[in-house]
């Protein structure tokens, strides 16, 4: 496909000062003041949710499309390439495109990481957070659409690897969308944190849900996924000096809130890894785990096992968990939760 690639490669000794004056606060601001996360210590759970909601929430909203400081020139900033300050890496493409190519039939444009028709429904906040937006080719951006994050199925018969000319490192399927590996931790981080700042307080905000029930998944719902996907691509690829300057920027010259899961990475799992209840309930147990977990298994083993083994149950779904009984044994057992 043709582009257009002209540009001034000039930048001005404003410029220059500018982006000295960022990389001077970014070495003395790297970690977040202290006592930032101090009402989220200790916590777990929905609790710890509730937590850092609060800690993040309310923060200055940077208007979408208008004045000098919006949602566009933040991302010039934002995920501007250090190598050539007159452009911006796009986030699937993993291309250095200029930034005067913004808006452009063949340019680049904003990519909502979790899908505006999703429960964002272009209201502020949400819809011009810039922890969620990055810059994405066009072309790219209208391929992916509102497909939900998880690993293409290779059996799938629209599966295409890569998933657009442009974006040679993505794959996708019938309804979802797999990014490069480099930047899927940068991407569930990104999720995750739209899920805590916004649920639905005050009450003209989305309440947000990650979730494996991937057939609730549409424009009638505010879910994302695929939740048991993410926390493997958290886990897999790290916070990393990018995505802790970009988070160290977005608090002190935009919206002045942090992503949490860039500073504390380790919160992921009590905020979002399910626990396994396990309660006596007369002569047998009762098992219960979050709801948003659709696609678990119970396993367990006892105390000689070497392997655990799958639990022949059929949950029932409880207001906000699965429940199910079993059999309660003499023998010293444990169980865990398998997310599939």
């Amino acid at each position: 496909m043709a582009r257009k690639t002209s540009y001034t490669a000039h930048t001005s000794w404003r410029f220059r000062y500018y982006m000295a004056l960022c990389a001077s606060a970014w070495a003395a601001f790297a970690d977040p003041p202290s006592g930032y996360y101090d009402f989220a210590e200790g916590k777990i759970g929905p609790a710890m949710r509730q937590a850092l909601h609060v800690i993040i929430s309310p923060h200055r909203v940077i208007p979408y499309g208008l004045g000098l400081t919006n949602t566009t020139s933040a991302l010039m900033k934002l995920d501007e390439d250090p190598s050539n300050t007159n452009n911006v890496i796009l986030l699937y493409a993993r291309r250095s495109e200029p930034k005067a190519t913004f808006a452009q039939s063949n340019g680049w444009n904003r990519e909502h990481l979790w899908p505006n028709s999703y429960g964002i429904d272009s209201r502020p906040p949400s819809y011009s957070d810039l922890f969620n937006l990055r810059p994405e080719d066009a072309n790219v951006n209208s391929a992916r659409g509102n497909k939900f994050y998880d690993e293409s199925n290779l059996l799938d018969l629209n599966y295409r690897r890569p998933a657009h000319l442009e974006a040679l490192l993505a794959s996708t399927d019938t309804d979802s969308w797999e990014p490069p590996d480099e930047v899927k931790g940068d991407i569930a981080r990104s999720i995750f944190y739209m899920a805590i700042r916004y649920t639905g307080r005050p009450t003209n905000e989305p309440a947000l849900l990650v979730t494996d029930d991937l057939v609730q998944i549409s424009g009638a719902t505010n879910l994302m996924g695929r939740l048991t996907t993410l926390l493997r691509w958290h886990m897999n690829d790290p916070v990393d000096e990018g995505e802790r300057r970009r988070n160290d920027l977005i608090y002190l010259y935009y919206q002045g809130n942090r992503n949490p899961f860039v500073d504390r990475p380790e919160w992921v799992r009590p905020a979002f890894n399910p626990g396994l209840l396990v309660l006596r309930d007369g002569t047998g147990l009762k098992l219960r785990w979050p709801a948003e977990f659709v696609d678990a298994e119970v396993e367990n083993r006892n105390l000689f096992d070497t392997a655990w083994t799958v639990v022949p149950i059929v949950p029932v779904l409880k207001i906000n968990v699965w429940e199910a009984s079993i059999t309660f044994t003499q023998q010293l057992s444990f169980y865990r939760l398998h997310l599939r």
